[in-house]
This record gives structure tokens, sequence and C-alpha cells, in this order.
């Protein structure tokens, strides 16, 4: 903002010159008593602000820009696009944080928002930076050497790390296992060699590994995705791809799409789709000939960048968007740069949730200041802004945001928040069932849930699938989980995202006889359907399943209605729970369909819309309030309300009976549930040491 002189123009050089200098003298002296009173004499970076005018009220506050800054100069810096003021501003981390040493650091390389956390990977000050996700008020940092990307799961965040190090001997990768909470890593499983991104999908994460300094030393490109095994932290298998992988996002349809940046000589950069072939596993399925240097998946659309890499960077850049039914590019020029200030090296892009306009990130010239592009969603150019130094990574803020995993593991007594153990798992026919997990002929329904436990038991963060309609998993806790007045109680976790919720109904039940099995009466938790779906909710369903070996599964309900569970080409299994003979009927509250197509001609574009509360797999993950039911939201077989003063038992079926296209059956999986209260003083006569062991 432009200031006004408070001299007055009559007044000679020679008071203005007396005037000016005292008063240069005066700010110097609240400047040295500003920097001296910091602790260790740090002196205090202010944040520089401008308006973009492109202010958007939305559900997000904002979006965190990560600037990586030049290897060596240590000039990482974390810039905020206020989106209720169209305000950007640079380098806001060390005015937040003015104890910190060397502020962030060097390099930065990743940034995710998990819970209420943000965590931002610093490659070369090989340390994981993790804060307040709303203030970016540091909260700690996880030591990993030369760390690359982080993804999350359950109560736990995955960093990939090189390991080694620039022409030394060659050294394997690895993935290491960091506690949300305590921020301290549990586990490390060695992966290919250099890998970068990674992505959950189904119980699994993929790692791309690039082998970017095996091939520096002539031994060649990795050409390789790794697969953990989430449930155990094991390494399961390798995917062949391509040379010199990069990138990796996992879309909606539960596939991976995978960028090779080929090896400049003979294998030309491609995008990969990797989707389960007729074993379960993950393989190449397809792949479209294009180079991809950066890119975003918003809905059934992949939006990205990419050209020959050159000895100066990404040379002759294309942009497009990649249907990912289709399989094809379907737009060839998506955006409209002005021609007055072009991009010169795109270095990012992404796609704001709600508005869908689009950013690209520029790194310029890499030495100098970068710059933020944005434009509305159909590519009109609307506004750019000065950034840090190489801006190369940004996320979207959500105004409400989950709580973060609490620091206190047991709480009294020893009690764990998490799972202990599933009683029952039983789920109807569906494209994941026998996979999630594995189960065959041979299982029994004691054998089934000890597999489920091993998968979502003690915040493990694998994933079950509860198939169609009425299908439903129980489970306990290893204490009484206590209705606290006025808050939510149990946070459940799917593997839900924006568009995609496939609601599951919650049921609780307390252990009246004390007998230690899920016998005694069960109460539904009230959802927001109960009022926002009045008459289309059906509280007196009954549907019925009938086998057919490796074909579409009938199935007839108690409406007259009759339909089936079809079978597609990307789950070759059986569909129908194999250890189970004869039909499957289930009973419960109906909710109403909340899928739609919204593709155009003959594309598919389905979008499964959440409900506002009180069910599971509804929210993505990171919304922890929303993932979360109260106890005292529950009813009797008459919707009446019911007090309860704790729980003993959780039981969440899928509520939705439809078939979305391509797509298939709508099925609500579950990766696990914590106590919200584990501390909670509980009930007379229900403490822990007075319940009975639990058997199967």
């Amino acid at each position: 903002m432009r200031q006004h002189s408070k001299f007055s123009p009559s007044a000679s050089p020679s008071v203005r010159h007396a005037t000016w200098s005292m008063t240069v003298r005066l700010l110097l002296l609240v400047l040295m008593l500003q920097v001296s009173a910091c602790r260790d004499d740090n002196i205090v970076v202010y944040p520089i602000s401008a308006p973009t005018g492109g202010s958007t009220i939305t559900e997000y506050a904002g979006m965190y820009v990560l600037n990586e800054g030049n290897m060596g100069s240590n000039k990482c810096t974390l810039d905020y696009l206020d989106f209720t003021t169209g305000v950007y501003t640079r380098n806001i981390y060390p005015s937040r944080n003015p104890h910190q040493v060397m502020e962030l650091g060097d390099v930065g390389n990743d940034i995710k928002i998990y819970g209420s956390s943000l965590w931002m990977v610093v490659n070369m000050s090989n340390k994981v930076e993790v804060a307040d996700a709303h203030t970016a008020i540091s909260r700690g940092h996880v030591d990993i050497a030369n760390c690359r990307s982080v993804a999350f799961h359950g109560r736990y965040a995955y960093v990939s790390s090189y390991v080694g190090e620039m022409g030394r001997e060659s050294v394997l990768g690895g993935v290491y296992k960091v506690d949300t909470a305590s921020l301290q890593v549990v586990a490390k499983v060695t992966v290919g060699y250099q890998p970068d991104e990674l992505a959950v999908a189904d119980g699994k994460l993929f790692v791309a590994n690039s082998g970017g300094y095996e091939a520096l030393q002539g031994r060649g490109y990795d050409h390789r995705v790794s697969v953990i095994d989430l449930a155990s932290f094991t390494h399961a298998y390798d995917i062949d791809v391509a040379p010199n992988l990069s990138l990796i996002r996992a879309d909606r349809h539960h596939r991976l799409w995978v960028a090779s940046r080929g090896d400049y000589q003979n294998w030309p950069p491609r995008l990969y789709l990797l989707a389960p072939d007729a074993t379960g596993r993950m393989a190449v399925a397809d792949s479209i000939d294009t180079p991809v240097g950066g890119m975003t998946l918003a809905g059934d659309s992949i939006y990205f960048y990419g050209g020959n890499q050159g000895t100066t960077g990404i040379q002759h850049v294309r942009y497009g968007i990649i249907d990912i039914n289709r399989r094809a590019i379907v737009d060839s020029q998506p955006l409209d740069i002005p021609t007055t200030s072009p991009i010169q090296t795109p270095y990012g892009i992404m796609v704001h949730p709600a508005t869908h306009d689009i950013y690209v990130l520029d790194a310029t010239n890499y030495v100098s200041s970068g710059k933020l592009y944005c434009f509305d969603s159909d590519g009109h150019f609307k506004w750019l802004t000065r950034t840090g130094d190489i801006p190369g990574h940004a996320v979207f803020l959500p105004k409400a945001l989950g709580a973060s995993f609490s620091p206190d593991e047991g709480g009294s007594e020893d009690r764990s928040p998490y799972i202990e153990a599933v009683d029952e798992y039983m789920p109807a026919p569906g494209q994941y069932v026998n996979t999630l997990p594995e189960c065959d002929a041979s299982d029994t329904p004691a054998t089934v849930a000890a597999k489920c436990t091993e998968a979502i038991g003690g915040g493990r963060g694998g994933l079950v699938t509860l198939g169609a309609y009425g299908g439903y998993i129980t489970f306990h806790f290893d204490h009484s989980i206590v209705n606290v007045e006025g808050e939510r109680d149990i946070y459940i976790q799917g593997n839900c995202y924006a568009g995609n919720s496939e609601p599951g109904i919650v049921m609780v039940s307390a252990d009246t006889n004390h007998n230690g099995v899920p016998d005694d009466p069960w109460y539904e938790i009230s959802g927001s359907a109960d009022t926002d779906s009045v008459g289309r909710v059906d509280y007196g369903y009954a549907i019925t399943y009938h086998p057919n070996p490796m074909g579409d599964i009938a199935w007839t309900d108690n409406r007259g209605g009759s339909g089936s569970v079809s079978r597609n080409s990307y789950h070759a299994q059986e569909y129908f729970p194999l250890w189970h003979q004869g039909d499957l009927t289930f009973n419960g509250t109906l909710l109403p369909p909340n899928a739609s197509n919204q593709g155009r001609g003959n594309t598919q574009y389905w979008v499964l819309d959440a409900l506002r509360y009180g069910y599971a797999d509804n929210y993505s993950n990171a919304d922890t309030l929303a993932c979360s039911i109260d106890i005292g939201w529950a009813v009797d077989a008459q919707r009446n309300p019911v007090h309860l003063d704790a729980i003993d038992f959780v039981r969440v079926y899928c509520g939705v009976n439809q078939q979305c296209g391509w797509i298939g059956e709508t099925s609500t999986e579950i990766s696990g549930a914590t106590d919200l209260h584990p501390n909670a003083a509980q009930p007379v006569g229900r403490r822990k040491e007075n319940k009975p062991s639990y058997s199967f």
C-alpha cells in the first residue's frame, strides 16, 4: 500500500533530511529491539502478500504451495493462497515459527494434509516437517534420510526414501512407517531403487521406483512398482512397468496410473494403467502414448502436462485432459495461456475440488521467483502471481478438518483406542469379496473373522469390503466405548473420497448379559437420511442373494424387486463368499440411491454423493469429524431414541442397493475404527477387568 508523506512540502530540505534521519534511526532501533527479543537472536522473516482477485467461497479455506528452492540453497518455503480474500502470501513459515532453525530447510519434495496436520517432505534436509494445518505452526518433524514422498492410511504415514546417496554403491530404497500421533518411525520395508511417489489402494501401498542413481552409475533405471501389504507391512510383489517411474495416482475405481519418464534414449515416456489381473494382483492393463511430467486426478479425468525431456528441462510442452474410462486424451488444448505472460516451466498442476479451477505452478528459470497461474474450469486464464523459488507441490486446505490422532497411545488401564478383534464378517456378493480379505472355500466364519482382525485390528489400516447391500462386519474394542455427552464417540474409517461415497449404516450394542459375544439388542445410529430423505428410506427392507458360481449373482427382495450383482472384467474371482453355502439373506434399513451418471454421450461418469452425517465410508478419512458417530444418535426398531451409557460392539453394513454401470455395485469398505475417548471413565460394572475374554 502506498504511504503518504507526513512531512510538510514547505519544510526546508535540511529539516526534511534531519527529520527523515531521526525517523530512520528510530525505525532501526525498533527493528533491533524486535530482533534481539527473538530467542537465539533469530531474525524473523515476515511474509509478503499480494492480492490476486481470485476469491472463491467454498468449503475450502485456501491452498498451500511448497516451493522446492534450489538444492543447497536452503530456500524451501511455504506460500498460502487464501480463497476467502484472494490474497496470496509468500514465505509464511518463518513468521509462524520464529524459533525454527533454518526454517523449512533444503528442497521441498511433497506436501499433504492428513487429519488436522500439514506434512511437508524436505528432501536434502532429511526430514518430514509436520505442522498444524490451519496455522502452519510446527508440531515437530520426523528424521528420514533422503525422503521423497508421503502417503497415509489409518493412523500411519508412509514415507519413501532413496536411503542411499548419489554416486555411492547401489542401495535399495525404503518406505518408512510413521505413527502420526507420536511422529516416530515404527517400521521400514525395502523396495526398489530410488522410490518416488506412493499411492494407497485396496489395503496395499504402491511405490513407483525410478532408479535414477542407478542410471547415473550405468546400471540402468528401475522398472518396477513395489507393492506393500499394509496389514502386515511387508513387501508383497513387484509389477514390471517401464523405466524411470515417477508419479503414481490411485483413481476412484481402484486402479493406478503411473508415469514413466523413459530412459531418454530407446524407451519413450508414457502413462501406464495398472488394474487387477485374473489372480487379483495389479498388472499393466493399458498405456497412453504421451509424456507426463505432472498430473492430477479430478473425478474421472486426469489433467496433465508433459513434453520431451531435454538437458534444460521439459521441451515442447503440451497440456491435456485424459478420460480414464475411455483411456484417451479428450482435450489437447485445455488452457488459454496468455501470450504476454506464457508459462515457462510447468512444475505442478492442481484442480480445485469445488470450483474446478485449474492451477499451474511455473518454476520459470529455476533460480528466481516462480509463478502460480489460475484458469477457470473451461481453461480461460484468470490471474497469475509470484511464488517462491521453484513451486512444485500444492495442497488444498478444507475449512473443516478432522482432529489428529491423540498422542495418548493407550489411555487409562492401557486401553487401546483401536479395534481389538472382529467378531463376525459376512459380506454380500461383490467384486472385492474373497480378495479383501483373501478367502476361499476352506475358510470358516471364525477364520474369516480372524483375517479381518489382521487387516483392520490394532490400527493396522488394512481394508475389508462388505460387498453389496446388507453385507456386514461386527467388531469390539478391549474396553467399553463410553457415550460422552454432546460429543462424537467412534471414528470409523473407510476408503471414501469426494464423489465416491458408499455409505454404511452403523449399529451399536451393549454387552448387557456380560458374556462377551454380540448377542444382545442392537440399535441403529440415526443418520441424516432420517430427516433429509423422509419417505425415501425403507426401514423394513430384506434382500436375498442366490449363488451362481462365476456368474452374475441374482437377488430378490421383499418389495417384489429383483436384479443382480454383475461381474466385470477387472475382478475375475468368485463374487459370492466362498465359505457360505446356499442363499444369503440380509435385513435392515435401505438408504435411497446416491449415485448419478454425469457423463455426456456414451461416457459414464458416476458421482456418488455423500450424506450429511451418521454413516461409515461416507467421507474421506481425513475428515475425522464427518467419519465419526455419536452413540447418542442411537434409536430402537421403532426409531425412538435410546440412551446408552456405553456400548461394547459395533456393526457396519452396506446401506445402499445400486449398480453404477461399469463401476459395478456400491459396496461399503472399512479400514479401521477408533475410540475418540479412550480415557473416559467406564460405567460401574463395565470396566475392562470385569469383562470376560472374547473367543471365536
